[in-house]
């Protein structure tokens, strides 16, 4: 039997598309999905073969799709039965499914090239007239694919997009393992990445955007591994695997960050090792990193990763209801994101997640807009929350009060300190007196009782603090470092710890921190308080001197939102005249 479904009105679809694309604030969508509840009861044909098992196959037809995906309920498969989903000539097949990769009988499938799927569940002998069952409750009509290439919107992406295996992300492998293509709402594609907690077990943690989410994440599927080998996009598209299935854990609209646990297809409770995933560190001091990546699916294609080499700001965009709940950059080295980039992490140059991807305007035809990523540490623990709205309960189980942890799998390492968090030497300083402060971690698993700190100014380190104390593994202290007075000018700040325990460090990766800071002696605090309309992206500001050659501080262009917004900016000047110009 074939049932078949009627083109939908596309023209309308995509310009629905071109205002979402635009303002980011939800999943890249691809197609069009069609309600249904094809079961082996109202649907399909049934087949007895010669050895007395028996076979049900259903085709599904959607005109003119370029893919078509289901999603499926109340899917029962006992031992011994099978589950195919495959395209008329199987080049392309999914399967076989078992119980094994189900989740409450939920399955959400990957997409089939083409405009028809085949449905096949497979009984052998020794299980005719046991219950079985599936639902087929969702037919996805795919309207914005490549038809030329198997998966969907393989080189899809602008191509200014740089591949994740490019020179430039050697230095990135690990992390690029663990990040995913997410597929929501059996139509939509996100970004997202695993991420590590403190028990160090492999706990298939997904970290996305709020704005990824919908109630389906039972059937979201989660594509690992899609990129290319090199740098060049290959010819064809690259193999994967998914998983399907998943559980809320929490999530948070003022800070865009969503958590689901994988919960199909797992073997000991984890990700296949076969997948080679790694579960990402992360840092929740809100501390300002000196550069950035991100890897992402931009457009729903294979894996990119982009670049910002310069320190990030902290801002208050995307309409967000809470201040300082993003990072604002603008991506360096001909990289952006896009559409499907959505929930993506954002690394601190020490490979930890600080964030994940919210929106912007960010693009190959516009890399000096600016994109905002939701802040880790606004998502913690934020006052009055539970654990269905933060992530402490999540990533700090067994409450070790943890700031920064690294990835998983990672070895065991007894003696690591690590230095992070600069304080009080970021940003501008609105007078002459400079107090910074560090934070020392305890990242191995040896309680740490003694480091030295060598820090100083402008690429020295010649000033020496010894600390001494006690920090069990993951806890942390503040170190108040002497005041130091300045004139007004730019300087830099570098903090180095070693000696842990009197004895050798064994990671050096994560013992140094560094920032930068401007100084403006007696200077003036100055807020500029800024209402946007809608139309955000076309507001743009600057404080310049009055000549106009000098430009001190700048915002915009901002995000086109449904409401107004106000803005609340502070900067530093010294006394004088100037130009602000909007």
């Amino acid at each position: 039997e074939r049932r078949f479904f009627s083109e939908p009105d596309i023209a309308a679809l995509k310009a629905e598309d071109a205002v979402t694309d635009k303002t980011g604030n939800a999943p890249w969508r691809f197609g069009f999905n069609n309600p249904t509840a094809l079961n082996m009861n109202n649907s399909g044909t049934w087949n007895t073969l010669p050895n007395g098992g028996k076979i049900w196959q259903l085709v599904i037809t959607c005109e003119n799709a370029l893919t078509v995906n289901l999603t499926l309920d109340k899917v029962l498969i006992p031992e011994g039965n099978e589950l195919y989903i495959y395209n008329p000539d199987k080049s392309f097949v999914l399967g076989k499914f078992t119980a094994y990769h189900l989740y409450e009988g939920n399955l959400g499938a990957e997409l089939i090239p083409g405009n028809t799927a085949i449905v096949e569940y497979y009984i052998p002998s020794q299980n005719v007239g046991k219950t079985a069952s599936l639902n087929i409750k969702t037919v996805t009509h795919g309207y914005r694919t490549s038809q030329e290439f198997e998966a969907k919107a393989f080189a899809g992406s602008g191509s200014c997009n740089m591949n994740v295996n490019c020179p430039d992300g050697s230095a990135w492998t690990s992390q690029r393992n663990g990040v995913v293509m997410l597929v929501s709402g059996s139509n939509g594609f996100c970004t997202g990445s695993l991420i590590n907690n403190t028990m160090n077990d492999g706990k298939p943690y997904v970290l996305t955007a709020n704005h990824c989410y919908n109630s389906g994440e039972a059937s979201w599927i989660f594509r690992f591994n899609w990129q290319a080998s090199g740098c060049t996009n290959p010819g064809s598209s690259p193999s994967f695997s998914s998983l399907s299935g998943s559980i809320l854990r929490a999530r948070r609209t003022p800070s865009d960050f969503c958590l689901v646990e994988i919960t199909g297809g797992l073997v000991n409770n984890t990700v296949p090792a076969s997948y080679n995933p790694f579960f990402s560190g992360w840092d929740n001091t809100g501390a300002i990193p000196t550069s950035a990546v991100s890897i992402h699916h931009p457009s729903g294609d294979i894996k990119k990763i982009s670049f910002d080499d310069d320190p990030l700001a902290i801002s208050q965009g995307m309409s967000s209801t809470e201040s300082n709940s993003t990072w604002t950059l603008k991506w360096d080295r001909n990289t952006t994101t896009e559409g499907g980039s959505s929930g993506s992490p954002l690394f601190d140059q020490n490979h930890r997640i600080i964030g994940q991807l919210w929106g912007g305007g960010a693009s190959c035809a516009n890399q000096t807009t600016s994109d905002y990523y939701g802040r880790l540490t606004n998502s913690w623990n934020p006052a009055g929350s539970n654990s269905t709205n933060h992530l402490k309960t999540w990533l700090d189980p067994n409450n070790a009060g943890a700031t920064i942890i690294d990835g998983y799998p990672s070895s065991s390492i007894a003696l690591d300190a690590a230095m992070s968090n600069p304080q009080g030497v970021s940003g501008t300083i609105c007078s002459g007196s400079v107090s910074p402060k560090v934070t020392i971690i305890n990242s191995g698993t040896t309680v740490l009782t003694s480091a030295t700190i060598n820090y100083g100014f402008d690429g020295a380190t010649n000033l020496v603090y010894n600390w001494t104390g006690s920090l069990a593994q993951y806890a942390s202290s503040v170190i108040s470092l002497p005041t130091t007075s300045f004139n007004s000018g730019n300087y830099t700040f570098k903090a180095i710890v070693s000696n842990p325990n009197s004895s050798t460090d064994q990671n050096l990766l994560n013992d140094t921190t560094a920032t930068s800071f401007s100084v403006v002696a007696n200077g003036n605090l100055v807020t500029l308080n800024l209402t946007l309309d809608c139309s955000g992206d076309e507001i743009s500001w600057s404080v310049k001197n009055t000549a106009e050659t000098t430009t001190y501080y700048s915002g915009g262009p901002y995000t086109m939102t449904p409401s107004p917004s106000t803005l609340n900016i502070p900067f530093c000047l010294s006394e004088g005249c100037y130009k602000f110009i909007i």
